[in-house]
């Protein structure tokens, strides 16, 4: 028999194809192979009867990379893709293999079968769905359909069809309102599961419409599985569809794709260095950010479509039970962490160009002239002490504001300090109740405190920032009154920033990149640079992997809108630890201590041309006399129990799917809800609806070793602890509980006594 180690790289919906073409190979020539695959997608492989472990040393295993050079000619041949690995197959090793089947071949194991699925687990019933795919990849975006027709769709259907909204992580699925939300709550196994569970799919060409043509449909009451696919003309309908699906394309009612799919990848360039953003790579015909042949397609069509399978008798629409379901399922599911996930090169030049979108006008409701300084904590506190101290000797009356974090960097004993100086102390924990960010920490502070402050025109300080002369003249500076902003350059110009440019779609300036240990600034002709600059601070998490820090983001924001600003021309004068700013005219005016900052017990060594410096050294032992370095307010901030817990917590037990043990055989796990909450360590948990209360177990064996069948007092739950066949553990506080078995059938499960910690 010969081996075939058969490999390939590329997404799910390929290796389906490849599926399909392993399945008739030994179709055709039955007991003449064994067969073994090296793909991305192991999942697609599982309980597969033609896959045979071999290995690549074997000398008698031959490893062929496959591909379908047969799309090439799709435009003009009348093939599937289901003949492109097959083709291949034939040509490289001198077969004759024909399609068997017009799908691809996905094999669930009885067990999966007997499983629950998610959308049960989450509405308490075996309730009707539509699986939903309102988004795709970044490498081809020309496949996205408007959200806003998705949207429509799940709304003409409300109370009739349930939808499951699914979608990767780190890929583009905006969320849809009525749908159950299972975004980044599925790998691709759990997917294959919710697809034999579902009525029908909606989707653009995508690996999910080829699961739905390859995955069984639960109990075969339907040979093929309902489907609206939203295709448009990228691909030639011929390539693509399968019968039962409705297709909705445009192939031959445009010029570009007249004589098949045009086969471009995105509709706009993304600004992520890819190559499929170059000109030969995008959709010559775009409206308003849709490709053509997208924005023909309305929701109205795709309704019309969806209804067809109901108006035929195949489907029935939700009975009133299943509907209250359905609403309880799209409850449990609302909060969903999708949303929160970090930019990447992919998307944030698109995100970025929403936000600007959505910035609104100035408001007009900040008034006056002031100082804005960040200075909390026990470090920083001592900076900002010798910076105002020093504004105030210099003469200046400004209203100056100290921005901190919480009380854990400010308590009333360091308030009270700063108060005859005429400093107002903000809690922008505080002011973040009501202006709500993202991320917020010391670099991440800085510009939020200048949007968020009352002063109209600011004049922003690091906490170690040290004045040599009063600062108001800057507001009256012609370059200032001219553009509204004053920025101070920084050493150089880092290579590393490169990519965010880009992805604003910017090309970066020749200029030095900005230094933000001063800044002024006129809020009423700066507004939307600086909310912007503020959202690229909010997603500090993607920002600052490529910026030092905050100060660029000032840049890029102000190069983004185009607002302009003046640059102070002269370069940093460098001291010890030390860098010195100027005014236009060239004059020292800021000495910014960003590595040597001042130390409450004085470890800081004299700095040769440090201006004023025993002034401030004075300020440094005026203030270690009135304060010892310690925030009072924190030792109170950690709550203590005084009344013991009036009984002990409830435990339950539940089996929910766990993508972190994706690695083990049955990918499940045991999770525990209680009166407290409860996790089990290390993957946080999903807490269900109507949890089994008292467990059993039933020992089986496996080639793998043995597994724990699960059950309640109702009954044999049909799904399986597994790969622990000794122990249950579950997480309470800090601590974890773990439950013994013993060996025999169906015996009570015995728990730990859970202690809260």
């Amino acid at each position: 028999m010969r081996k075939l180690i058969l490999k390939n790289g590329f997404s799910p919906g390929d290796i389906v194809m490849l599926t399909a073409a392993v399945r008739d190979l030994h179709y055709w020539y039955p007991g003449q192979f064994l067969t073994d695959v090296r793909t991305r997608c192991p999942d697609l492989w599982e309980n597969n009867p033609y896959i045979r472990p071999l290995a690549e040393s074997d000398p008698e295993a031959e490893v062929i990379d496959c591909n379908y050079p047969l799309i090439d000619q799709c435009n003009e041949e009348p093939y599937h893709c289901l003949h492109g690995f097959i083709h291949f197959l034939n040509q490289r090793l001198g077969l004759n293999i024909k399609p068997t089947a017009f799908k691809g071949d996905i094999h669930l194991s009885d067990l999966e079968r007997s499983w629950y699925s998610q959308v049960h687990e989450v509405t308490g019933e075996d309730t009707p769905f539509w699986i939903i795919a309102a988004g795709g990849k970044y490498d081809v975006t020309i496949k996205w359909w408007q959200t806003e027709r998705y949207q429509r769709v799940v709304d003409d259907f409300r109370g009739k069809i349930l939808f499951v909204q699914v979608g990767e992580f780190g890929h583009h699925h905006p969320k849809l309102e009525g749908a159950i939300d299972l975004r980044g709550q599925t790998n691709l196994r759990e997917l294959v599961r919710l697809v034999y569970h579902s009525q029908g799919v909606l989707c653009p060409v995508t690996a999910l419409m080829h699961l739905a043509a390859a995955v069984e449909v639960k109990g075969r009451k339907s040979r093929r599985r309902p489907c609206v696919v939203v295709a448009g003309g990228r691909e030639p309908a011929h390539w693509e569809a399968y019968p039962n699906h409705q297709f909705i394309h445009t192939n031959g009612a445009l010029r570009c794709c007249a004589k098949g799919g045009c086969w471009k990848d995105r509709a706009v360039a993304l600004g992520d260095g890819d190559k499929r953003d170059r000109p030969d790579h995008l959709c010559v015909d775009v409206v308003d950010g849709l490709p053509r042949c997208m924005d023909m397609i309305t929701a109205d069509e795709v309704i019309r479509r969806i209804d067809f399978y109901h108006q035929g008798g195949t489907l029935n629409y939700l009975s009133p039970r299943q509907r209250k379901g359905a609403e309880r399922g799209i409850v449990a599911t609302a909060k969903n962490r999708y949303d929160d996930q970090p930019l990447t090169l992919h998307n944030a030049g698109m995100a970025c160009e929403r936000l600007i979108r959505t910035i609104p006008d100035y408001p007009g409701c900040y008034r006056g002239r002031g100082i804005v300084i960040c200075g909390g904590g026990v470090r920083y506190f001592t900076n900002a002490w010798v910076c105002i101290n020093m504004l105030r000797w210099l003469g200046c009356r400004l209203p100056v504001q100290l921005w901190h974090l919480g009380a854990r960097e400010m308590d009333k004993e360091m308030k009270d300090l700063l108060a005859p100086l005429g400093v107002e102390c903000v809690d922008a924990c505080k002011v973040r109740k009501r202006h709500p960010m993202r991320k917020l920490g010391g670099w991440e502070l800085k510009p939020y405190a200048i949007l968020h402050c009352p002063f109209e025109e600011v004049l922003f300080l690091d906490a170690d920032n040290v004045p040599v002369i009063r600062p108001e003249f800057l507001f009256q500076a012609p370059q200032y009154q001219a553009t509204g902003a004053i920025f101070w350059p920084d050493y150089g110009r880092s290579p590393k920033a490169r990519p965010v440019w880009r992805s604003c779609r910017l090309r970066r300036p020749k200029e030095l990149e900005f230094e933000s240990g001063q800044i002024v600034v006129d809020k009423r002709r700066c507004w939307k640079a600086l909310r912007l600059c503020v959202w690229f601070n909010e997603n500090s998490d993607f920002y600052y992997q490529y910026l030092h820090g905050d100060k660029e983001t000032f840049h890029l924001a102000f190069r983004k809108l185009k607002k302009s600003y003046a640059l102070v021309d002269k370069p940093i004068y460098s001291l010890t630890g030390t860098m010195c700013q100027h005014d236009f005219q060239g004059n020292r005016i800021f000495q910014h201590r960003n590595t040597d900052k001042w130390n409450l017990f004085l470890l800081n060594k004299r700095v040769p041309g440090f201006q004023h410096e025993d002034q401030c050294r004075k300020y440094v032992r005026q203030l270690q006399r009135q304060w010892d370095g310690r925030i009072g307010s924190f030792r109170n901030l950690i709550p203590r129990r005084t009344v013991p817990l009036s009984r002990s917590p409830i435990i339950r037990a539940v089996m929910i799917s766990c993508p972190e043990r994706a690695d083990f055989p049955e990918k499940e796990k045991i999770i525990a809800s209680a009166r407290r909450k409860l996790r089990c360590a290390p993957c946080s948990g999903v807490w269900l609806q109507t949890p089994i209360t008292f467990c059993f177990w039933k020992t089986t064996s496996h080639l793998t070793g043995t597994s724990d069948t699960i059950s309640s007092t109702g009954g044999r739950s049909g799904i399986e602890k597994s790969p622990w066949p000794d122990c249950i553990t579950l997480g309470f506080g800090n601590r974890l509980l773990t439950s013994k078995t013993r060996q025999s059938s169906w015996s009570p499960m015995p728990f730990l006594e859970a202690k809260p910690s």
